[in-house]
């Protein structure tokens, strides 16, 4: 499987040191019209804490037309890392630990990149893996539309500079949404992509921020021929 524009930018940036933002995806679903929402709703911010825990690992899935993208997150104190395309062959791990790496389990090499990837952005790349499931900070209106066994939907709409619709489940043991529908609302109501969340834990263990022992150090410019080859 081909590494998805998502993928691609964040490694792209990783390497370079620079600002993470989400890409978009493919339009499917229903396309009937939005519901509609009083102009005068008040905007607040979200109503659930969903901010990431000191200590957690989650999967993460980006479902859309065009298939399904897997991510990895991982998180202890100030050591994070963030696996793209994860279970796949062409998966790349980022680390954060006492420096930063990016590694190719799939040619088992890897390599060190420069500071300045830190905990901000760490926060930035974790909202649009998540889809802002966690560390989103959208002032919108949130419409609370249900909740059974645990589980709280929430209708989000309202976001400035967005035609969107979200369908957010929030598990209230948790504390954040487990799973986002969100809909474009630019000529109709098309679902765009679904994010899941599963796999949560806050037992995460060390090793998880160690580079492999059978892994070798390439250079940095080596790395990212095999991360985004030439065309």
């Amino acid at each position: 499987m081909q590494l998805s524009n998502i993928s691609k930018y964040f490694l792209v940036l990783t390497l370079s040191a620079a600002t993470f933002s989400a890409c978009g995806g493919v339009n499917s679903g229903n396309n009937s019209a939005a519901p509609a929402v009083a102009s005068d709703a008040p905007k607040t911010e979200p109503p659930y804490q969903n901010a990431e825990p000191e200590a957690y690992e989650a999967q993460i899935a980006q479902i859309r037309a065009s298939g399904t993208e897997k991510y990895f997150i991982a998180r202890k104190g100030d050591k994070w890392r963030v696996d793209n395309a994860y279970g796949d062959p062409s998966q790349i791990t980022t680390i954060h630990s006492d420096n930063n790496y990016v590694l190719s389990p799939g040619t088992k090499t890897y390599a060190e990149f420069e500071t300045g990837h830190g905990y901000d952005d760490r926060a930035v790349t974790v909202e649009a893996v998540t889809g802002g499931m966690i560390n989103g900070r959208d002032s919108a209106i949130y419409e609370k539309t249900g909740s059974v066994n645990g589980m709280t939907t929430y209708r989000v709409t309202g976001i400035a500079g967005k035609p969107t619709e979200s369908i957010m489940t929030v598990d209230e043991k948790l504390g954040f949404p487990v799973t986002k529908e969100l809909y474009r609302l630019d000529g109709g109501r098309a679902l765009d992509v679904t994010y899941m969340l599963t796999d949560y834990t806050t037992d995460v263990d060390d090793s998880l921020f160690n580079i492999p022992k059978d892994f070798k150090k390439v250079p940095l410019e080596d790395m990212r021929k095999t991360i985004v080859p030439p065309k």
